[in-house]
């Protein structure tokens, strides 16, 4: 999941604006390549690692605000595994509990034999395997992928971690 992070760059908050979107090339940029990439203001920015024909709503991506600080930018945020998806795990995995427990109750209480109630066990444990395994896929590269955002960021605009 994702974590908080702290950068501190020397550059103020306009001038670090101004040369990401140099780099990044704005909204109209046709992206190829497997980079970093993002948008942002002088106040906030989202930067993540673009793979070309991959979509995956697990990618680690670094989602912060930018302060000014003593002549130069403060970068708060947090960098790993969007919110979005940390919430989507947390309801499929929830509602599958819920439904388990539910369900594995009232075949108790009616006294249904294991050969008929079987299906409705191992149905959900499936789709919680098949959760896990989304995760565990999705998130494969990143560990790479935040290492490369922070490169791109120290290399771009000189952010180092506080």
């Amino acid at each position: 999941m994702a974590r908080a992070i702290t950068l501190k760059s020397p550059l103020d908050p306009v001038a670090l604006a101004t040369r990401l979107k140099t780099v990044l090339g704005g909204r109209d940029r046709q992206v190829k390549a497997a980079c970093v990439t993002g948008q942002g203001t002088d106040q906030s920015m989202m930067l993540f690692y673009f793979r070309p024909n991959v979509q995956n709503s697990f990618a680690s991506n670094l989602t912060a605000t930018m302060e000014p600080d003593g002549g130069g930018t403060r970068i708060e945020g947090r960098i790993g595994t969007p919110r979005s998806a940390t919430v989507f795990l947390g309801c499929w995995f929830g509602f599958l509990t819920v439904f388990l427990a539910l369900a594995g109750g009232g075949m108790i209480a009616a006294g249904t034999p294991f050969g008929d109630a079987w299906p409705m066990i191992a149905i959900p444990l499936g789709m919680m395997a098949f959760g896990g395994l989304l995760y565990r896929l999705g998130t494969w590269t990143a560990k790479k992928d935040e290492a490369a955002i922070l490169a791109f960021l120290a290399d771009t605009v000189s952010a180092r971690p506080v």
